[in-house]
């Protein structure tokens, strides 16, 4: 069923009305598989918005979902609701649209979009702008992201404090990582493709370029981010690494083009402290490495200060099948790091500095 946010009283331009007109109709769509339909016009949001199970959000290209609070725009849950595993609301799609996060005028650190304990998320031609030390979208604990078509302009490292923030985290449910709603149980985010997107500045004279794309920066031992394809992106004058996976497995990064970033891509293990704790008994155990990591077919522009390729574990703890081949380089401050490695498969025409430490 097609429900129409105008039918609860949407108008445009209004804090309190549209923010009441567009949760009504979500709240409509609760029960059974629906469709809320936003059209064209400019909303003023004044507290997040809850989408629920089965839920397509479909937006006109030129709506804009406007932040005028302190609040994020989206998220799938209420703040008491103690949701495990994939088991929140889930089979949720959003199509369109503008979720502008009023940064100049707002200057409060939050996420766009918090979105935790769910399976089969989409995000399909959607625009995230100017957003203030949080994230575009926060992916905590789903199984099954698919991003496509989507563009993340605009970051405000207010304090400059948030050198990891990325524009899409890929995060798993610890204490201190998702703190909209939910269980921490170690629910780990798995099962991603994210391709065809564009990550950059925007106009607004405040904001600059995400500091980092896509990553992770939490983790527990013996929990692994799985099976993630990050594909056909730009990256665009990113001001840290653009691509900071942590301890994956079944991870391949093929055909993005990083043009005039501090750093390209960066994938770490887990060396020490709490991101090697166990997430039962929180006592932390030994480091721990990734393996099925594939690096394919990316072009790397313009100077950086950072390596273009940085692949590192610790304490003789190895990455394991690691393949790096086909990238294409274009200046002389690129290089390349791999650092504990087994079973490398290294096939690189371009004359790009390499160094290797404990590699097999």
């Amino acid at each position: 069923m097609l429900i129409n946010a105008q039918d609860y009283g949407l108008k445009g331009n209004n804090k309190r009305r549209d923010t009441r007109a567009i949760q009504r109709a979500l709240n409509a769509a609760k029960d059974g598989e629906h469709t809320v339909y936003i059209p064209k016009g400019t909303y003023h949001i004044g507290k997040a918005l809850v989408i629920y199970d089965s839920t397509t959000l479909l937006l006109e290209d030129d709506t804009v979902l406007l932040r005028c609070s302190k609040d994020a725009l989206l998220k799938n849950g209420r703040r008491f609701g103690f949701y495990h595993g994939y088991k929140g609301n889930s089979h949720i799609y959003i199509k369109g649209g503008v979720f502008d996060m009023n940064g100049g005028d707002y200057l409060y650190n939050n996420t766009a979009m918090s979105i935790g304990h769910a399976e089969d998320v989409q995000l399909l031609g959607v625009t995230v702008l100017n957003v203030v030390g949080g994230h575009a979208l926060d992916a905590c604990g789903i199984n099954g992201l698919y991003i496509k078509d989507c563009v993340f302009k605009g970051f405000y490292d207010i304090n400059e404090d948030r050198s990891f923030s990325e524009a899409i985290q890929l995060d798993i449910q610890v204490p201190g990582a998702f703190p909209k709603f939910g269980t921490t149980d170690g629910t780990i985010t798995k099962n991603v493709v994210i391709e065809n997107c564009y990550f950059g500045d925007s106009e607004h004279p405040k904001m600059q370029a995400w500091n980092r794309a896509i990553g992770s920066h939490a983790s527990r031992y013996n929990k692994f981010y799985d099976n993630v394809h990050i594909r056909n992106n730009i990256f665009d004058g990113l001001n840290e690494y653009a691509l900071t996976p942590l301890k994956a497995k079944n991870m391949i990064i093929s055909r993005n083009e990083f043009i005039n970033c501090n750093g390209g891509i960066r994938f770490l293990g887990v060396k020490d402290g709490k991101n090697a704790a166990d997430p039962v008994t929180g006592f932390v155990q030994g480091s721990q490495a990734g393996e099925n990591f594939s690096v394919i077919g990316n072009i790397f522009k313009g100077e950086m200060n950072r390596d273009a390729i940085h692949v590192r574990s610790y304490n003789n703890v190895k990455h394991t099948n690691v393949f790096v081949a086909g990238n294409a380089f274009d200046h002389a401050s690129q290089k390349i790091h791999l650092e504990d490695v087994s079973d490398l498969t290294y096939n690189q025409s371009d004359d790009v500095p390499v160094k290797k430490i404990n590699v097999q």
